[in-house]
């Protein structure tokens, strides 16, 4: 089936199996941090959680939500981080809206390598749909084709998260 061979984020083979993976416990907590030892693309950071794009997007706006502290079971997140995130996540589709306007989205999280989770800390991704993603290029060309750079989409959400994770934002809940 062509899907099973193809529809992948390519680049993330090596980094899932340790080849490009940079030598360090918790590569979110160094994009927490600010290490220069991990590429950061974070778009946001409080008290409770930063927001980062991902590395490996599977569509422009694929972003993470992860919490502060290093967890790595929903269970562990206090009720403030339960809120503070879903909001969060409500705010960053609105935001995506906004800018990409997809057709819909995959909200979820992976928790467990058994689960498909790549990274030991609970993290939230949100991904936009927009109807048949894959392409001819995709298929024959064994590569996965984005229509916007990483840099392009952190500079328009940037520019623009403000007004949809404003302190009002969360007062208007």
């Amino acid at each position: 089936m062509v899907f099973e061979d193809w529809l992948q984020a390519l680049g993330k083979l090596d980094y899932v199996q340790g080849k490009t993976r940079p030598k360090i416990d918790c590569i979110l907590c160094g994009v927490r941090d600010n290490d220069d030892r991990v590429v950061s693309l974070k778009i946001y950071h409080d008290d409770l959680l930063f927001i980062s794009l991902n590395l490996y997007p599977y569509n422009p706006g694929h972003l993470m939500v992860v919490p502060n502290r290093h967890l790595v079971s929903y269970g562990d997140l206090s009720k403030d981080e339960i809120i503070h995130i879903s909001r969060t996540i409500q705010g960053l589709q609105l935001l995506i809206d906004d800018l990409y306007h997809p057709l819909g989205y995959n909200i979820g999280m992976n928790q467990g390598k058994i689960a498909g989770a790549s990274i030991d800390h609970l993290h939230f991704h949100i991904v936009p749909r927009f109807g048949a993603e894959l392409g001819f290029i995709d298929i024959v060309g064994k590569t996965r084709v984005l229509p916007e750079g990483l840099e392009s989409v952190k500079k328009k959400l940037i520019a623009n998260i403000d007004k949809f994770l404003s302190k009002s934002f969360f007062e208007n809940f």
